[in-house]
């Protein structure tokens, strides 16, 4: 797909309307349905990210936006949403527990480990999504367009978080959820 009908798409992406969206949840929610409904995974939902933001609310969101992105373009949508919702799986709160590198080197590598000893074997395209998300802050870049796209998913939704208007996807956040609790359910 072409950078123009990928500009053109923008509007699509950020929709936040849960009712619109219903298919795409309902699709985003099925390609990551083992992960979504991992007790470790739900476990996020106590670990801050970005001030009061969960660590499991940022990477739906992160999540996401990415899926949409990748819809949008020839990119590969089910191994790109996956490595996105797995992006920040490192399972501490970082504002607590200290390691020998910052958290911004240390936990895409301990996002990686966790998700392949919960998930199984990632690919290789997933494993570079994971490991260069923090481009640049360190000097990895991604070496795919599905890569790119998480990267600055992750950086526009972590500008969002940290200016206080990440609350225009609770909407969609909040069906994700209900979704997910039906899969328990059942």
């Amino acid at each position: 797909m072409s950078v123009k009908s990928f500009i053109t798409g923008i509007p699509d992406i950020a929709d936040m309307d849960a009712d619109k969206e219903r298919e795409n949840i309902l699709d985003f929610c099925d390609i990551g349905r083992d992960i979504l409904t991992h007790p470790r995974y739900e476990e996020m939902k106590g670990y801050n990210h970005h001030g009061e933001i969960s660590c499991h609310f940022h990477t739906l969101f992160v999540s996401y936006i990415t899926y949409k992105a990748c819809c949008h373009t020839d990119c590969n949508t089910v191994e790109a949403t996956r490595a996105a919702m797995l992006h920040d799986f490192y399972l501490y709160d970082w504002h607590i527990t200290k390691h020998d590198e910052l958290h911004a080197y240390y936990h895409p590598k301990e996002a990686r480990k966790n998700a392949e000893h919960y998930f199984g074997k990632l690919t290789d395209l997933q494993t570079d999504m994971i490991l260069s998300h923090m481009w640049p802050m360190h000097l990895m870049p991604p070496k795919s367009k599905e890569g790119m796209i998480l990267t600055a998913a992750d950086k526009i939704c972590a500008s969002l978080d940290f200016m206080g208007l990440s609350n225009k996807f609770m909407p969609i956040y909040e069906r994700i959820n209900e979704v997910v609790s039906c899969y328990e359910n059942n």
